[in-house]
């Protein structure tokens, strides 16, 4: 996965865009119960793309979990992704293990579709991983970036 921190929360007026769906990516955010993160999905055609939540295993104890509510540009529900069914996925890239949420393939139909992540459970903040797309492609020149934000995903640092 290609990963980008969010910078949360992201409201409608700034939203996450992902550019291309298909492609892996990680998005890394931290929110509370009150805050939310939107990402907005444009694609010219239908697109089944596998999406994901994911926790830090370290952060687990927490009881706050994200859920993600996918909706098309005419507000209708495509899909809601939670932790209702879990399992622990170790990403050896980065060394941290995660509990993340069942697999699951959204078709996106043409147009914009938005993706929001809020929190549930607890009033805490709590750290997640929204994973979008399956298709690893990266450059050379993204290296040096890539290293350092592995560095910040294993320290936690977002």
């Amino acid at each position: 996965h290609d990963p980008r921190f969010v910078c949360s929360p992201r409201d409608a007026r700034h939203p996450v865009v992902i550019p291309d769906p298909q492609k892996s990516w990680a998005f890394y955010g931290h929110l509370t119960t009150l805050e939310e993160d939107r990402y907005v999905v444009e694609t010219r055609r239908a697109i089944a793309v596998p999406l994901q939540l994911l926790v830090d295993q370290r952060d687990a104890q927490n009881p706050a979990r994200p859920i993600a509510a996918i909706v098309d540009a005419a507000g209708r529900a495509i899909a809601t992704i939670d932790f209702e069914r879990t399992q622990v996925f170790f990403e050896p890239f980065s060394r941290v293990t995660y509990l993340e949420s069942s697999d699951r393939i959204v078709t996106f139909p043409p147009g914009t579709s938005t993706i929001s992540v809020t929190m549930r459970g607890g009033n805490t903040s709590q750290r997640y991983t929204l994973a979008v797309g399956s298709d690893e492609r990266f450059s050379v020149l993204e290296i040096p970036y890539l290293a350092g934000a592995v560095y910040r995903i294993h320290e936690r640092k977002f």
